[in-house]
């Protein structure tokens, strides 16, 4: 028989999970691989390692790391040329507005300008009803009669679909979700060293992406 202060403790923890939020865990995939042949990426030079990054534009988590974590990443490992940042749209059933914002995204990289949507797109993300996208659009300095011709066709929404896919082989139903691994060879996909489910501190992935650049590393 449970006695009360056990069922308190109980309770306490479970209050105490769910207000910590997302809370990442590193698993090693060796062998597993993604492709990331038409997602956009950011980098300088040939860097060794890459960062994945899944993502739903209407995810609150997400939204932390692209406004909090992701710009000291890539301060310290996109601009050094250490790692290269690549974006995988994974929209959740029960963000209604996400699948469509990233069809603005991808519209936006038609233009070039996925990374200035991506950061806009964010930073508005509690208001992503489909009529403002052809305004974040114009503050982003699109041409938005031809984004709104790209949104309204549905051009891009296979991709979206397909990366959705490669997630769910993957087994990761939820965002944020991070991959660290390396480019394979001639090809268009990414070995993954390590999966991070939910949002890390930046430490903590500072830490992981660290032991990986490290000369002789392999996957823990």
């Amino acid at each position: 028989m449970t006695s009360f202060r056990g069922r308190f403790f109980k309770i306490f923890v479970a209050g105490a999970i769910l207000l910590a939020g997302a809370q990442p865990a590193a698993f090693g995939q060796t062998g597993a691989r993604i492709s990331v042949a038409d997602d956009p990426s950011q980098k300088e030079g040939s860097p060794t390692l890459v960062l994945v990054e899944l993502s739903d534009f209407q995810c609150p988590y997400c939204g932390q790391a692209a406004r909090e974590m992701l710009p000291q990443v890539h301060e310290k490992f996109v601009r050094t040329g250490k790692v290269e940042l690549i974006f995988v749209d994974l929209p959740l059933d029960m963000h209604p507005q996400a699948f469509k914002a990233a069809e603005a995204a991808a519209c936006a990289g038609d233009q070039k300008k996925f990374w200035e949507m991506h950061h806009h797109l964010f930073a508005n993300q509690r208001d992503l009803a489909p009529e403002k996208l052809p305004i974040y659009a114009q503050e982003v300095g699109l041409d938005v009669d031809a984004f709104q011709k790209c949104l309204a066709s549905g051009q891009h929404g296979a991709e979206i679909r397909q990366d959705m896919k490669e997630a769910q082989d993957l087994r990761i139903t939820g965002t944020p979700a991070y991959l660290i691994g390396r480019r394979i060879a001639g090809g268009d996909e990414v070995e993954i060293l390590q999966t991070i489910r939910g949002l890390p501190p930046y430490s903590y992935l500072e830490t992981r992406l660290n032991e990986l650049l490290a000369p002789g590393a392999s996957p823990k």
